[in-house]
């Protein structure tokens, strides 16, 4: 009885965290340069598999006009994949 209590409060305050919690923010916008958005990502990417499991990603638009499902999947392409890519803005692209 005292385990499955103590699982209920660990999952409600992970939840109730969870709720509140944001991805990291990026530069944003027609101006975000390259190397700023770079550092960003080098100094958060390591909140993404946490931010993957608690919460769902909000599509932003890369200035590819590609949708990216969310900061991580933003900052795995830059870092990872060699794109220069950077944040236009939160939501979908118009193309999308």
């Amino acid at each position: 009885m005292k385990g499955a209590f103590l699982n209920a409060v660990l999952a409600l305050v992970i939840s109730t965290w969870a709720a509140f919690a944001v991805e990291f923010p990026l530069p944003t916008g027609e101006g975000a340069s390259l190397e700023d958005t770079k550092v960003k990502c080098i100094h958060s990417i390591n909140q993404c598999w946490f931010f993957s499991y608690i919460k769902p990603s909000e599509p932003i638009c890369g200035s590819d006009q590609v949708t990216y499902n969310g900061e991580c999947h933003l900052c795995f392409n830059i870092l990872y994949e060699g794109l220069n890519i950077t944040k236009l803005h939160d939501g979908p692209c118009a193309n999308s």
